[in-house]
């Protein structure tokens, strides 16, 4: 319906490049990301066509859990555009499908909540209550898959990769801020291969460049 709708100019979205790319909506599941022109007659057609959608699949939509997001400019009246669609109104930077919007995924502050759920993994209490293989075991299984969503989208910057780096390391080894323990092998050789003598790691760094690749 949105295609046929901005077949017949009832709707316009955001035009990408020299006017070669016209996207009105995107979707991920069971959300959808509408994009449009802050045009009065465009919102309404699009809360119209949504409306269809209702009538016609018995399904409701949530408009409560939705938010209208102002991209560039303030534009006038964008309060009321919210009321009209019974949401919110909010700002760029949010998160949407687990994934920061609007931020700059160069600076390390982007980075932040990654690195906190890594550090909550990584509690020195863990470390202590099992056994190395079972540190080996967490952090080849766990904690690669808590930054891999971002690292699919977003080129993890080499600072964060280092403090990444440090947390399993630290964690590996069961230090803690009252004493370090003995690293009787650096860190660099773990994350080698087994066949070439380490425990087959990885490095985030390395992980995040073949998922960009991918």
């Amino acid at each position: 319906m949105f295609k046929q709708s901005k077949e017949l100019s009832l709707v316009r979205g955001a035009v990408f490049g020299n006017g070669s790319v016209h996207i009105t909506h995107l979707q991920f599941a069971d959300d959808m990301v509408l994009l449009l022109e802050p045009n009065m007659e465009y919102l309404f057609n699009a809360k119209r066509i949504l409306r269809c959608f209702e009538l016609v699949s018995g399904l409701r939509i949530n408009f409560h859990k939705s938010c209208l997001v102002r991209v560039g400019k303030k534009q006038p009246g964008e309060g009321n555009w919210a009321i009209a669609f019974r949401c919110v109104l909010k700002s760029l930077p949010l998160n949407y499908v687990g994934l920061p919007l609007g931020g700059n995924a160069n600076r390390e502050t982007f980075w932040k909540h990654v690195v906190s759920r890594v550090e909550q993994r990584l509690s020195p209490w863990k470390g202590a209550i099992i056994s190395k293989g079972g540190r080996l075991v967490l952090i080849k299984a766990n904690l690669y898959s808590l930054p891999s969503y971002f690292m699919s989208v977003f080129s993890i910057p080499v600072v964060v990769a280092k403090k990444l780096e440090k947390l399993r390391c630290v964690f590996f080894w069961n230090d803690n801020h009252m004493r370090r323990n003995i690293h009787y092998v650096d860190w660099d050789t773990l994350c080698k291969h087994k066949k070439h003598g380490g425990l087959g790691i990885g490095k985030m760094r390395d992980k995040g460049l073949s998922l960009i690749a991918k």
